[in-house]
């Protein structure tokens, strides 16, 4: 435990020379703005969804979030948090310190997933805030007074669970490949392949998408809206297993 905190106490000290840490909050606040804008300005985008404003509007920016941002953000994360230690090879002098391997793998695995998790606590609080400015900007919005928070966490807790498993494959990709260029290069396919695969989710179910991990967190906002339980115990317990043999390779490896 001493040496996890050691390692965990490191890498919170390395994070703060690199743009990691901005884009925490940069990330979720470029997608609440760019909603806030949207809405404020085209009345339809909101209301001719026909449900209520408060799931509307949330609906809405974790579609913007999932789809656009998502991908991008958990692959630039990755990437720069293993970057940190690429360059200049730093894992010669780090793996060869009395502490175990695996707590190198494990503790940039937490990073990661404790910094999109930050980012969706923005993300929502952006929510809530828009709800909040919009009926001052377009007088035809009109939200209800008691705010749905826990349907709002519900929904972005989702997107959270369903990304997991891409989460967990991105952080092998970064760890494993010391190009920056092979990480995102990787993600944006695979972001891609996700946006083809979420075409073929038809009358609730998830078709293809059921095989693609990039896909999983777009499922939550499709309309019909699918039932996405068995989709989170996939990507969790997948994600899991994914991180498992991820470390065992990664402790297993020769540093050149």
């Amino acid at each position: 435990m001493k040496a996890l905190l050691r390692v965990m106490s490191a890498e919170i000290l390395k994070l703060k020379r690199t743009n990691a840490l901005r884009m925490v909050i940069v990330a979720p606040l470029a997608v609440i703005g760019l909603v806030t804008f949207l809405a404020g300005n085209v009345t339809t985008l909101i209301l001719n969804q026909r449900v209520e404003l408060w799931l509307s509007l949330t609906r809405i920016t974790l579609i913007f979030w999932a789809i656009l941002m998502m991908p991008l953000y958990v692959t630039l994360e990755t990437a720069l948090v293993a970057g940190v230690d690429h360059a200049e090879n730093h894992w010669k002098i780090l793996l060869t310190r009395p502490v175990p391997r695996w707590t190198f793998y494990m503790v940039k695995l937490f990073t990661v997933g404790v910094m999109t998790l930050l980012s969706m606590a923005i993300l929502v609080c952006g929510i809530v805030a828009a709800g909040r400015i919009l009926p001052k900007i377009q007088h035809d919005l009109h939200f209800a007074p008691v705010i749905p928070i826990r349907q709002i966490v519900q929904k972005a807790s989702e997107v959270f669970g369903l990304a997991f498993l891409l989460l967990a494959i991105q952080h092998w990709v970064s760890l494993r490949w010391r190009s920056f260029t092979v990480s995102v290069s990787f993600g944006i396919v695979g972001m891609v392949v996700g946006y083809g695969m979420l075409f073929t989710a038809r009358g609730g179910a998830p078709g293809f998408a059921i095989y693609c991990p990039w896909s999983f967190p777009m499922m939550t906002l499709v309309n019909p809206p699918t039932d996405v339980t068995p989709l989170l115990w996939i990507s969790v317990a997948l994600g899991v297993a994914w991180s498992g043999v991820g470390c065992w390779e990664f402790s297993r490896r020769d540093v050149e």
